[in-house]
This record gives C-alpha cells, sequence and structure tokens, in this order.
C-alpha cells in the first residue's frame, strides 16, 4: 500500500508539472522520494525533480539530483540510466559554467548510450556549449555538426532547434551579426512549426523554446538595430517565462531590455553622435541590477558577466559612475577569469582601454588593448590572412567545412569558387568544397 502510495504521488506531481504549478510538483516530488524502495522508481523521480531544477534556476539542486542518479545508475549496472545520468551531470556543470567537467560527462554520456541514440546528439550540444565558454570553436563547429546529423536521423526537432540557436550563438560571440539573426530566425521558426504539432506530454518542451528562440531573436535583432522588432521578442518571451515561472529566461530578458534601453542612447549600431536619455539609461541599470542579482542567485556566471559588461557600458553613458563602473568591471574580469572564458576576458580589458582612454591615460589603454589582443591570439581568433582578430569588430566571417575561421572578404576569390570547385583552406591545407548540410552553411 504504501509504495502504491508513493507511486501515486509520483504521477500527481507530473499532473501539476503538467498544469505548471512547478512548485507544487517539486514538492510531491520531493515529499514522495525518501519513502521509495524501488530504485527505477527513485531515479525517474529524481530525473523529474533535476528537469524541474533546471526550469526554475536552481543549478546547483539540478546537480546534486545528477549526482545522485548516478549513484543509482551504477547500483543497479545500467548503461542506459549511467547515460541519462551523466547527461544530466553534464549539463548541470555546463550550466554552472564548470565546462571541463560538462566535456568530461558529456563523453561518458556518449560512451553509455548507443552510436546513434538522441542522448549522444544532446550530449554533443552540451559539449558544444562548453567549448564556447572555453572558446575553442573548432570544437565547437565539429560537435554541432555532428549534433545536427543525429537530430536529423531521429527527426528530433527540439535537438535540431537548439543546434540552430548554439550556431547562431558562435556566429554572435564572433560578432558577424547578420549570420548570428539568420540562425535565430530559423530556430525560432522551427520551435514555431514544432509547437504547432507537438503531443500535450512535449507542449511544455515546445513552448518552453518558443520563448528561449524568440528572447535569442530579440538579442539578434537588437543588435541589427531594429529595437522596434526586439522589443516585441522580449515582452513576448517574458510574458511567457513569467507565466510558468521560468526564472533563467525572465533574468535573460531583463538583460535584453536593457541591452535595448542602452542601445537605443548610444551609437552602437552605427549612428555617428548621439544625444542620451539619462532617464531611459537608468532604467537600463535598474534592468541589469534586477538580473544580475536573479542570475547569480542561480549561478550563472556566463549570463551574469554579460549583464555586467552591459551596466558598466550604460554607466559609462550616463558618465557619473566611473568609480562603480570600474569596480564591476573587475568583477566581471575575475569571473570570466574564473570561467576560463578568454573572448570574455577581452571584452572586460577592451572596455577597460575605453575608460582609460576617456581618462587620457593613454600608456595603461594601450596595455589594456594589448593584452586583448593577446588573449584573441589565444584562443586562435587570428586571421591567417589579413594577421587582424575575428570577433574584436564587427565584421562579416566565414567558417569553412574544415573548421577554420576567416574574415568573409579575406578569402573572396575561395567562396567564389567553392561551390563547385573544391579549393585549399588557407590554414591547414585541406580541400573544402561548399556544403548546405555543413551547419555553418546551413542556413543561408
Amino acid at each position: 500500500m504504501g509504495q502504491r502510495m508513493t507511486r501515486r504521488q509520483v504521477a500527481e506531481g507530473l499532473e501539476l508539472y503538467a498544469q505548471k504549478n512547478y512548485d507544487a510538483a517539486i514538492k510531491k516530488w520531493t515529499t514522495a522520494l525518501p519513502k521509495m524502495k524501488d530504485n527505477r522508481l527513485r531515479f525517474s523521480t529524481l530525473g523529474y525533480l533535476a528537469l524541474a531544477s533546471r526550469d526554475r534556476g536552481r543549478n546547483k539542486d539540478y546537480l546534486v539530483h545528477a549526482v545522485q542518479q548516478i549513484d543509482i545508475a551504477h547500483e543497479l549496472d545500467d548503461n542506459v540510466l549511467r547515460a541519462q545520468a551523466y547527461l544530466n551531470l553534464s549539463r548541470a556543470n555546463e550550466m554552472l559554467a564548470d565546462y571541463f567537467k560538462a566535456v568530461s560527462y558529456s563523453r561518458l554520456a556518449m560512451q553509455f548510450s548507443p552510436a546513434t541514440d538522441v542522448v549522444q546528439g544532446y550530449a554533443l550540444l552540451v559539449m558544444a556549449d562548453s567549448y564556447i565558454g572555453l572558446c575553442n570553436f573548432p570544437k565547437v563547429l565539429e560537435y554541432l555538426d555532428k549534433a545536427l546529423s543525429i537530430s536529423h536521423e531521429n527527426e528530433d526537432h527540439l535537438m535540431e532547434v537548439q543546434v540552430l540557436n548554439t550556431m547562431g550563438k558562435v556566429f554572435l560571440v564572433l560578432k558577424d551579426f547578420p549570420k548570428a539573426l539568420a540562425f535565430q530566425q530559423r530556430a525560432h521558426e522551427l520551435a514555431l512549426s514544432n509547437a504547432v504539432y507537438a503531443g500535450e506530454q512535449n507542449a511544455n518542451s515546445s513552448a518552453k523554446f518558443v520563448r528561449l528562440t524568440k528572447l535569442k531573436l530579440a538579442t539578434s535583432l537588437r543588435i541589427m538595430g531594429d529595437f522596434q522588432g526586439a522589443t516585441k521578442c522580449v515582452e513576448e518571451a517574458m510574458r511567457s517565462a513569467s507565466s510558468v515561472g521560468d526564472r533563467p529566461v525572465q533574468a535573460k530578458c531583463l538583460v535584453c531590455v536593457g541591452d535595448i534601453q542602452r542601445s537605443q542612447n548610444n551609437n552602437e549600431v552605427g549612428r555617428k553622435s548621439y544625444s542620451p536619455d539619462r532617464a531611459s539609461l537608468r532604467v537600463a541599470c535598474k534592468k541589469y541590477e534586477a538580473a544580475i542579482q536573479m542570475l547569480q542567485d542561480m549561478n550563472d556566471r556566463y549570463s551574469s558577466t554579460l549583464a555586467m559588461l552591459g551596466l558598466v557600458k550604460t554607466l559609462l553613458a550616463l558618465d557619473t559612475q566611473k568609480q562603480m563602473a570600474s569596480e564591476i568591471l573587475v568583477t566581471a574580469l575575475s569571473t570570466a577569469t574564473a570561467m576560463g572564458n578568454k573572448l570574455m576576458q577581452a571584452r572586460c580589458h577592451l572596455l577597460n582601454e575605453r575608460m582609460l582612454a576617456s581618462e587620457n591615460q593613454i600608456n595603461e589603454a594601450r596595455q589594456a588593448f594589448e593584452i586583448a589582443h593577446r588573449l584573441y591570439r589565444e584562443v586562435d581568433l587570428m586571421c591567417t590572412i589579413c594577421k587582424n582578430p575575428i570577433g574584436m569588430y564587427r565584421d562579416q566571417i566565414q567558417i569553412l567545412t574544415c573548421t577554420h575561421i576567416f574574415h568573409e572578404r579575406c578569402i573572396l576569390n575561395l567562396l567564389q569558387k567553392w561551390t563547385y570547385e573544391a579549393q585549399t583552406c588557407p590554414k591547414c591545407n585541406k580541400s573544402v568544397l561548399y556544403s548546405r548540410s555543413y551547419i555553418a552553411l546551413s542556413v543561408s
């Protein structure tokens, strides 16, 4: 009788979760867990708790539940359960910006799952996201391309949405904003299409990716100067996130709103002169501050660092709190260094260069720029042709099928010919030929 009651509590938790009553569902599962004698039921319930923790931004709880799953999988000596548990463990570590651990656990998830299983694809996605954090872009491209193939083999549209999103993030980080926008638009279209045909069981997951892609689309639209489109997207994403208590998306929406307010009041989108609206900039500051608090509570170091950089830029635009801006920048640099994200560190040094130059500290500003330049070299983001950094400034880039990256203008001759005749990569000398099936070229 006791175990039957426990199973009923788990089922009731699933019903509550489907009804978007997440806290009540978590309470049901947490209450039922200590009473369980069946290890497989414990494993699946921990999986529900892990998923709920992730959706609520409780990333450390997510990690704890995944570790408990690993123990059960080992006790049962079940490789299917091992693969699922290691995938959860890898995802939790990626969210906490422990990228090397995330990669290691992803490899274990792949080791214990069949070659074409969806676990393989999702593990590859975690590895790709982790290598973005570590700024190893050839690895990112390799794993995204493999994940795209697995998504097609399994007709897993949500996996494909995530692949397209992550590819958009690559172009965003490397500052080819038109390509970033193209990938985010395609991801959003696919998420919307999938949501239309999703069954009741997958409705929550489908809705989650609609709002997530809407948020990412807002970011790209904002950078391209479409503030009206960006505002519409982020407001819709925020409404959806608020209705279900999706704290990670809520926090990132606040950052995006801050970015929109800031970008409308500076020359970030190419205006040569501007008259800042100080009230609007102060609103942006409040959005960033609220987001930073939420993201730090979630232990989301990557997103909180981006929010800090946005806040620093806003304070510099206000031109009244340079000391505070400097202190926040020190914290952002410290966090970026702890994560091992050298591009984020470079962005901090470039902002510092701007601050020092405005105070006429020319030598110190030059040193800050040189450090940033060195960091781009260390992550192999120097164009082989022109010897200038890739991703330091806005520019169109091209990724070849060997995963090497160039400024588009530097390899125009190759690009004109490689659609019909194999060409030689200027960096590795491998033969490269245009292919629409390659992830970096799949949206064009």
